[in-house]
């Protein structure tokens, strides 16, 4: 069965699922981050390095995982709690995506 939705293309399959062929990008496009939630995670895990995983850093969240027994981490992720909060959506966006 073939509908039409906006400029997509939906074809049902067999076990009655829809998938969509063609389409706009911003369907396809990776959720954006939020610089609010970045904060909160750097204030209460920033010494873990969530907030660096939730930001697709993956290496950097690796790093404050692995020191984060010395706290350094988690005087970085309070400094950095504190940079998101204070930057504007857009240099938030530029930076992180």
């Amino acid at each position: 069965m073939l509908k039409r939705q906006g400029t997509s293309q939906v074809f049902m399959n067999a076990g009655g699922g829809a998938a969509a062929v063609g389409g706009s990008d911003a369907a396809n496009a990776p959720p954006l981050k939020s610089r609010v939630t970045a904060a909160i995670l750097a204030f209460l895990l920033g010494g873990l390095g969530f907030h660096k995983f939730y930001l697709g850093q993956t290496g950097m969240g690796l790093l404050y995982l692995v020191f984060c027994w010395t706290f350094i981490p988690a005087i970085i992720g309070f400094i950095e709690g504190i940079i998101y909060l204070t930057s504007s959506d857009a240099a938030f966006k530029r930076k992180y995506g």
